[in-house]
C-alpha cells in the first residue's frame, strides 16, 4: 500500500472496498461488518471537507422512514462507530468523529489521509498539463494506488466519483503502456497489464496492450491463449464479439513469426499440430470465414461437395435463453460437436446462440444425418435441459465474382 512520504496516522481505503489504517494497521473490519455503520463512514469520507448535517445523514441513513426516532439512532450509531474502531485496534479515547452545532464529520485534529485524494493529486501531476510528459514513477504510484472500483457502488451518490476515477485510472494506465512500449519494456507492461485486468477485465485497450506485450516478448502462444480467453469471456458476459482492431491483431499474430526459414521442414513443423486432436477442427469466426471463402473458391475450380451446418439454441418459445443456461449449454454442445464430427471438419460460434460447420465431403443425406447425431448426442447427455437445438443445412456454392453468401459478410 503506498502512502505519502509521510504518512498521517489514519489511512483511509476506498478503492476496492472501504478500510480504515491506524499506523498500518487495519481497524476497521468490525465495522465493514455493520451496514449503516459502513456507510456512514463512507459518506463522512467523501464529504470529509465539510461539517455533514445530521439531517442530511438520516436521509441517508434511515430515507425509508423506518426509525421513529433518528437523532437517537445517529447517536447510538456514532457510540458503535467508536467502540468498534477501538476494538479494530485504534487507540481508547480517539475520538474519530466530531458532532457540534447539528454537524457530524471526521475530527479535524486527527491526522488522515485518503487514497483517493492521493489519487487524484497524482492524476493532476501525470495528466493535468499538456505540455509535460508525466513520469513514469508518478504513473505507477498513482495507479499502485487504485485497488478497484471506488466504494462498493451499491449507492446512486458512489457512482458518478467511480465512474471518473476508474476514467482516470484507465487513462494513466494506457498512457503507461504506451511510455514503456517506447522504451522497450514489454516485460513491464505485461505486469501492469496483469494486474489493471484484475480490476477492469473487460477492457479491450488493456487486452491489447496484453496482448502486443506478449508478442513483443516473443510469447506468440500465450498472445493466441489470451485472445481465446477474452472471446470465450465477451460472449459469455456480453454477448458479443471483441472489437474489428482485436480480430485484426488475432490475425496478424501469425506475421510476427521470426525472420525468414530456408529449411521447408521445419516451416512444416512449426505449422503442424503438436498435440493429438481428437474431433473437429475449432476456430474463431473470422479464421472460418476465411477458410469458407477457401472452400468456395476449390469449388469453383475443382468441383465436390461442400455443406455448411448451423445449430442454433433457443428456448421453448424460440427466444434467446437466460445467459447462465446459455452460456452452460453452448459449452456443451461445443463438446459434443467436436466429437460428433470429423478431424477434417471445422466449427465456430457464429453469435451468442450458434454454432457453424463446414463439412466436406458429404451428400445433403450424409450431412442431415452428422446434425441429427449431434442432436441426439446433446440429448441424451443433458435430457433435462431445457432449450430447443435447431439444425440448418445448405450446400456452399462456387464462389461468384459478384458478392459473398450474406450469411457470411463480415459482421
Amino acid at each position: 500500500m503506498w502512502q505519502q512520504e509521510h504518512s498521517p496516522e489514519i489511512w483511509i481505503q476506498t478503492f476496492g472496498g472501504f478500510a480504515i489504517y491506524y499506523r498500518g494497521k487495519r481497524i476497521s473490519e468490525p465495522l465493514e461488518r455493520a451496514k449503516k455503520l459502513l456507510e456512514l463512514a463512507e459518506y463522512l469520507t467523501v464529504h470529509h471537507q465539510r461539517a455533514v448535517p445530521k439531517l442530511e445523514i438520516y436521509e441517508l441513513l434511515w430515507s425509508d422512514g423506518d426509525c421513529s426516532n433518528p437523532s437517537n439512532a445517529l447517536k447510538t450509531l456514532i457510540h458503535r462507530f467508536r467502540s468498534l474502531l477501538t476494538q479494530g485496534g485504534a487507540p481508547a479515547g480517539m475520538d474519530f468523529l466530531t458532532v457540534r452545532q447539528g454537524n457530524c464529520q471526521w475530527t479535524p485534529s486527527i491526522s488522515y489521509a485518503i487514497d483517493a485524494e492521493e489519487f487524484e493529486a497524482l492524476y493532476q501531476q501525470c495528466c493535468g498539463k499538456k505540455e509535460s510528459r508525466p513520469q513514469i514513477d508518478l504513473l505507477y504510484r498513482a495507479i499502485d494506488l487504485y485497488k478497484g472500483r471506488f466504494l462498493n457502488e451499491t449507492n446512486m451518490w458512489m457512482i458518478a466519483s467511480s465512474t471518473y476515477y476508474h476514467s482516470c485510472f484507465l487513462r494513466m494506465t494506457y498512457l503507461l503502456c504506451q511510455m514503456l512500449r517506447e522504451e522497450g519494456r514489454p516485460e513491464e507492461i505485461i505486469e501492469l497489464c496483469t494486474k489493471a485486468l484484475r480490476i477492469d477485465d473487460l477492457d479491450e485497450t488493456l487486452n491489447q496492450e496484453m496482448i502486443l506485450a506478449l508478442i513483443a516478448c516473443g510469447r506468440l502462444s500465450d498472445a493466441k491463449l489470451h485472445y481465446d480467453h477474452i472471446t470465450e469471456m465477451f460472449y459469455k458476459r456480453l454477448g458479443v464479439q471483441v472489437s474489428e482492431p482485436l480480430r485484426e491483431l488475432y490475425r496478424n499474430i501469425a506475421s510476427t513469426e521470426q525472420a525468414t526459414d530456408l529449411d521447408i521442414e521445419k516451416v512444416c513443423a512449426n505449422m503442424s499440430e503438436t498435440d493429438d486432436a481428437r474431433g473437429a477442427f475449432v476456430c474463431e469466426y473470422s479464421i472460418f470465414r476465411d477458410l469458407y471463402r477457401i472452400e468456395e473458391r476449390c469449388l469453383e475450380r475443382y468441383g465436390g461437395s461442400v455443406f455448411l451446418g448451423l445449430i442454433t439454441v433457443t428456448d421453448a418459445y424460440l427466444n434467446m435463453p437466460k445467459a447462465e443456461l446459455l452460456n452452460q449449454v453452448m459449452d456443451q454442445l461445443l463438446e459434443e460437436i467436436r466429437f460428433s464430427l470429423r478431424r477434417g471438419d471445422v466449427v465456430a460460434r457464429y453469435s451468442l446462440a450458434q454454432y457453424v460447420m463446414l463439412l466436406p465431403t458429404v451428400t445433403y443425406e450424409t450431412g442431415e444425418q452428422v446434425l441429427e447425431r449431434i442432436h441426439r448426442a446433446y440429448r441424451k447427455k443433458y435430457p433435462k435441459t431445457p432449450v430447443v437445438l435447431s439444425c440448418k443445412l445448405r450446400p456452399l456454392q462456387p464462389a461468384r465474382r459478384s458478392g459473398v453468401i450474406p450469411m457470411l459478410q463480415a459482421k
